[in-house]
């Protein structure tokens, strides 16, 4: 066969077939290498694009403005599931389009991949596998490589023997792992013959490997050999390791070096010398060899120096155990700035990716971006970076995705120490998917998990029954006795029971300073003005009726005064808890779940500048109701505070726990499994064998933030105001709705049926997904920078035009 076969072109040529498999082959092999994987892996990557064989497909790298789209991903798929490869088949299928719905076995119709299985064999001489032979022949990959490829792996009965519920849960993750492997693999080459983007973190990875692979041989389409190409691939995993390693050790020695500064500080305070204890500690278990990889918890009070132990844990644990990477997982976006910051002065910015809509670098056009900027755009495509800060919502809803961009990066959390900040807020809805995903990666991908938190919830039960052995051993970290917690307690809780509302204003206005959370906007809303009434540059109201730049403003004024000793009376909603460091002599807090109310502890007398008896935060109920979504917790809360009087003691935090998700007598209530409330929305039951792997259903239905709530831009001098004009114009560019983000605020369809009623608001263009319009808010005197959104104000009277 003398035919030279072509994969793309760019400005400087053509890569032919032989180098883009051979690179995406090896790549992807090595990727899979670190969970266990290196020949599924090579599999894939080397059959990927097999239907770029094709005549049709080489017609068109010739000539493409006269020829169609030729589907090259087929054939390969059905080389692999005639060779009884069927994971490796499916992740091959799906890597441009995503991983589909397995089907039925006997469809020949529809998207899904049993559909175009059984539609292309169909087809006869004209196949897509046929119509590439001559791929097949060249690529000559001997039946033995496919008698290692993977097949199916899950189980029906557990380690006792006994049976258990039927599932897919392990095979569909092995998928996405090798989904994730192949995609990394064929965009990092793509990348590479394209562009050769020198700030790209793999770049001299690629160059090597190219080296090996013989530059000319590839360029000439002599294909290696199987066993070459797997020794290439192992090759390239080793130096792969051998950069992660040398990059957590730099780092160790950085947290080593900066927590002796911490240690060896003379005249320490008490609380000082508590938290080196924890320092200490976390140090000790990091580099302890008896404490190999597995599941953790770390449960320290609010300003005992979590943040920083944790990370140094997770340091010296990943070096010792020779892991990766870190991965710091935070529930809310408003505290991720915060640890950002420390991480980045502790290690420096090239050390740290920070993953999340708002991130600076994801703000910025790519014109404006520096060389750190870059390089993080990259890192953040598939997280090859030592230490990655990223929110529950990308974590998980990626465990579970179906898309190429949201996979890419699995891969690489295998071998990783994941770090859970504030583990309490992991969401109920969802506990027992998140629970079963941390545990698939605890006992098969190599990873530790630390559920670090002040109030560690009772998830024994739910690891329990996740875990293929059964009952599961979770060390903590922390040395804190109860006894040594409470040298950290800053404040008094006390319950005052039922409150008006105007009775409450009342008692705010007879504090210079206070903080009062309530549970909705319409409270605080009420609140402030009755506050406002009296001082209205003292008062000050937080909820998300405001966009975010507003927020962000009036907590630096709020700062400000409180730390010049101003008169500063807050009300606010639930996203003051949210990590916000500030700090207040005294509180209230409506009546809620124990975890919240302790986190609006952690914002009264946050510094330990007044005594605990001094610092009050009042417990209250109030009228107007509350979200049905907060019952449950609120229950929860009286059945506890009814029979504990120290509402911060381990054993008052665990029987809230207990309550809040029905575990009691160490066991789920009802031994409940599937659809109850820690699974509201059905997703291990998609796992279960008769369901056929539905890959894009699990992911269209595993939504963390799943609330119907539309945005509405609000047009703020002056960067707000030029951003909506550029929405309006049509001129959106891949950072537009990104920046919109702090002008934004969420509104209810209901709100947002009345504001269009009366035409408040401006639909424009369409949304971020083609399907919606996107609102721009019309009236200015709807929207107060103090008070947010007025959406009960909206009427036709007052609209601007």
């Amino acid at each position: 066969m003398n035919a030279t076969f072509y994969a793309r072109t760019s400005d400087h040529g053509y890569e032919t077939c032989v180098e883009h498999l051979s690179m995406t082959g090896c790549l992807a092999g090595g990727f899979a290498q670190s969970f266990g994987h290196l020949d599924d892996g090579l599999l894939a990557g080397l059959v990927h694009d097999l239907g770029k064989y094709s005549d049709a497909f080489q017609r068109r790298i010739q000539n493409p403005d006269h020829s169609g789209l030729v589907d090259h991903s087929t054939a390969g798929a059905m080389l692999l599931v005639q060779n009884g490869c069927p994971l490796v088949s499916m992740a091959v299928a799906g890597h441009h389009a995503g991983l589909a719905d397995f089907g039925s076995q006997g469809e020949l119709e529809g998207a899904t991949y049993s559909g175009r299985m059984n539609k292309a064999f169909s087809a006869g001489d004209r196949n897509p596998l046929s119509l590439a032979n001559e791929g097949k022949v060249q690529l000559h990959i001997p039946q033995s490589a496919f008698q290692k490829g993977t097949k199916l792996v899950s189980g029906t009965t557990s380690m006792d023997g006994q049976p258990k519920e039927q599932s897919f849960y392990t095979d569909m993750m092995l998928t996405r792992m090798l989904f994730s492997a192949l995609v990394d693999g064929d965009r990092l080459d793509a990348e590479f013959f394209t562009s050769n983007r020198e700030n790209r973190a793999e770049h001299r990875l690629l160059e090597h490997l190219k080296e090996r692979l013989g530059p000319e041989a590839l360029e000439n389409g002599q294909m290696p050999t199987w066993s070459a190409l797997r020794q290439t691939s192992l090759a390239m995993s080793v130096e792969c390791d051998a950069e992660d390693q040398s990059q957590i050790e730099r780092l160790t020695k950085i947290i080593e070096n900066k927590a002796n500064q911490y240690l060896n500080k003379p005249n320490k305070k008490p609380l000082d010398i508590k938290r080196c204890e924890l320092l200490a500690q976390c140090l000790a278990y990091g580099q302890n060899t008896s404490y190999g990889t597995g599941l953790y918890t770390l449960t320290a009070p609010t300003g005992s120096g979590k943040t920083i132990s944790s990370i140094a844990f997770a340091l010296k644990h990943a070096h010792t155990n020779n892991l990766q990477r870190i991965i710091y997982v935070i529930p809310y976006t408003s505290i991720i700035d915060q640890t950002v910051s420390q991480f980045e002065e502790i290690f420096g910015t090239d050390a740290v990716l920070p993953h999340y809509s708002e991130a600076p670098y994801q703000l910025k056009d790519e014109s404006d971006m520096d060389e750190t900027d870059l390089k993080r755009v990259l890192a953040a495509e598939n997280w090859n970076t030592p230490i990655v800060v990223t929110t529950a919502v990308q974590f998980f809803e990626s465990l579970y995705s179906n898309k190429t961009s949201r996979c890419r990066k699995l891969h690489n959390i295998a071998n990783s120490v994941i770090v859970f900040d504030e583990a309490q807020t992991l969401p109920v809805p969802y506990l027992r998917p998140c629970i079963r995903a941390i545990t698939e990666l605890v006992e098969r991908y190599g990873s530790t998990a630390v559920l670090c938190t002040a109030t560690q919830p009772e998830l024994q039960p739910l690891f329990d029954e996740s875990f293929n052995s059964g009952s599961v051993q979770i060390p903590e970290i922390s040395p804190f006795t109860n006894d040594d917690r409470d040298s950290f307690r800053r404040v008094t809780i006390k319950r005052i029971g039922d409150v008006a509302l105007d009775a409450l204003a009342d008692q705010l206005g007879n504090h210079e300073q206070v903080l009062c959370v309530v549970n909705t906007r319409k409270k605080a809303q009420y609140l402030y003005n009755r506050l406002a009434q009296d001082d209205a540059e003292g008062s000050f109201c937080l909820t998300t009726l405001q966009c975010a730049a507003d927020r962000q403003r009036l907590l630096s004024g709020i700062r400000n005064r409180l730390d010049g000793g101003k008169t500063c009376r807050v009300v606010s909603t639930s996203l003051i808890e949210a990590g916000v460091d500030i700090d207040f002599p005294t509180a209230y807090r409506e009546e809620t779940g124990l975890d919240s109310i302790i986190q609006t502890a952690g914002r009264c007398n946050r510094e330990g500048h007044h005594s605990a008896s001094e610092s009050m935060v009042y417990v209250f109920s109030t009228e107007g109701g509350c979200a049905p979504f907060l019952q449950q917790s609120i229950a929860a809360f009286r059945t506890t505070a009814n029979s504990h009087s120290d509402l911060t003691a381990d054993d008052a935090i665990h029987t809230y726990f207990k309550e809040i998700l029905c575990l009691r007598d160490g066991n789920t209530a009802s031994k409940l499994t599937g659809n109850d409330a820690l699974d509201k929305y059905r997703i291990l039951p998609l796992h279960r064998f008769d369901e056929n792997m539905p890959f894009a259903t699990i992911a269209k239905r595993f939504k963390l933030i799943d609330t119907p709530t539309v945005p509405v831009y609000i047009p703020l001098p002056d960067e707000g105001a030029r951003l909506c004009k550029q929405l309006e114009h049509g001129d959106i560019d891949r950072t537009l709705f990104r920046k919109l983000g702090k002008y934004a605020v969420n509104v209810w369809p209901r709100h947002l049926e009345k504001l269009q009623s009366v035409g408040a608001i401006l639909a424009v263009g369409r949304g971020k997904n083609d399907e919606e319009d996107c609102f721009i808010l019309r009236d200015p005197d709807l929207y107060s920078s103090r008070l947010g959104l007025k959406l009960d104000d909206a009427t036709a009277d007052g609209i601007f035009v």
